[in-house]
C-alpha cells in the first residue's frame, strides 16, 4: 500500500537540498505537495520541475513561508485545508547551521539557530497538528508530522553544539509529542541525518578557522545526497518509526552512543579539536 498517493503533503524548506528531495519523492508517489520556503523563486522553479517531470502521478506547487514567522504559517496551514480539504503530512524540513567554536558564538547565532530549528518546528505543530486532530481518519491515521532533527540531535558533536541544541529540542519535542499524538491518531517522526550533501552544507555559517572547517569546492563521492536522504525518510515515514537515522553512520553512531557512550568519546574529542579549535591567544 502507498501512503503517500492521493495525499496532500507540506513540505518547508522545499526549494532545496532534503526538502526540495523529499517533495520529488513524494510527488513521485502520487502526493499534493506544497513546497514552502523563503526562497519562493526557488520554491516555484523546482515545483515547475516536478510538474513536468512526468516521473508521477502527483502534483507540486509553491508558496512563500518564513518558518519564523507564526501567523504567516497559520496563514499557510489555513489556505492548504481550505484549498485542499485536509492536511495529512507536514515535513517541518526547514533549518539553518552555525559552525564553530562556542566562544565565537554571538547572541544573534543562537537567536537564529532557535528561530528557525526549533521555533519554526514548533510554528508549524501550533498550526498544524490541531487541523490533524480534527480531520477525519484515513487508511488508520488523521496526520503525520515528521520533523527534520540530525545525528547531531542523538550525540554529541563538538563545533556544532548551538545546532547540536536545536535538534536535541526538536528530537525531544518529537518523540514527547508523539506519545500524546498516538491517541488522537497523529503520527509524529523526526529525521535524523548524519552528514548530507545538499546546499546548506555550502550556506553554513562558519565562525572564524574556516580553512579548517568547511571545503565548499566540492562534496566527497562518498557522501550521501538529498535524494537517498528523502527516499530513507519516506521508507521510515512509511512504517511510523518514531526516529529515522537515514544513513550507515547515523544508524551505528546512534547504536554505539546509546549502548557506550564511552567509545564515542575518542571521535567527538577530535572533533572538538578540529571544528572547534582553541582561539589563537594575542
Amino acid at each position: 500500500m502507498n501512503p503517500f498517493a492521493g495525499r496532500v503533503a507540506l513540505v518547508t524548506g522545499g526549494a532545496s537540498g532534503i526538502g526540495a528531495a523529499l517533495g520529488a519523492a513524494l510527488v513521485a508517489a502520487g502526493a499534493r505537495v506544497l513546497l514552502a520556503d523563503i526562497d519562493h523563486a526557488g520554491a516555484c522553479d523546482h515545483a515547475g520541475v516536478l510538474a513536468h517531470s512526468g516521473s508521477g502521478s502527483g502534483t507540486a506547487s509553491a508558496v512563500s513561508l518564513d518558518v519564523t514567522d507564526r501567523a504567516a504559517f497559520a496563514e499557510v496551514v489555513a489556505n492548504v485545508v481550505q484549498e485542499q480539504g485536509r492536511l495529512d503530512y507536514l515535513f517541518n524540513n526547514a533549518g539553518i547551521a552555525v559552525i564553530g567554536n562556542t566562544l565565537d558564538m554571538a547572541p544573534s547565532d543562537w537567536d537564529r539557530l532557535l528561530d528557525v530549528n526549533l521555533r519554526g518546528v514548533v510554528h508549524g505543530i501550533e498550526a498544524a497538528y490541531p487541523v490533524m486532530v480534527a480531520q477525519p481518519e484515513q487508511a488508520g491515521f488523521r496526520g503525520h508530522i515528521v520533523n527534520t532533527a540530525s545525528l547531531a540531535g542523538l550525540v554529541p558533536v563538538p563545533g556544532f553544539t548551538g545546532y547540536a541544541m536545536t535538534k536535541h529540542a526538536v528530537v525531544g519535542l518529537s518523540v514527547s509529542l508523539r506519545e500524546e499524538a498516538r491517541r488522537y491518531g497523529v503520527r509524529v517522526s523526526a529525521v535524523c541525518p548524519s552528514v548530507i550533501g545538499t546546499p546548506m552544507a555550502d550556506t553554513a555559517q562558519v565562525l572564524g578557522h574556516e580553512e579548517l572547517l568547511v571545503d565548499r569546492t566540492g562534496r566527497p563521492s562518498w557522501l550521501p545526497n538529498a535524494n537517498y536522504c528523502a527516499r530513507k525518510a519516506l521508507a521510515g515515514v512509511r512504517r511510523n518509526k518514531a526516529l529515522i537515522p537515514v544513513t550507515a553512520s547515523a544508524h551505528i553512531g546512534w547504536r554505539l552512543y546509546r549502548l557506550w557512550p564511552g567509545l564515542l568519546r575518542p571521535v567527538t574529542r577530535r572533533l572538538a579539536r578540529e571544528l572547534a579549535p582553541v582561539p589563537e591567544q594575542h
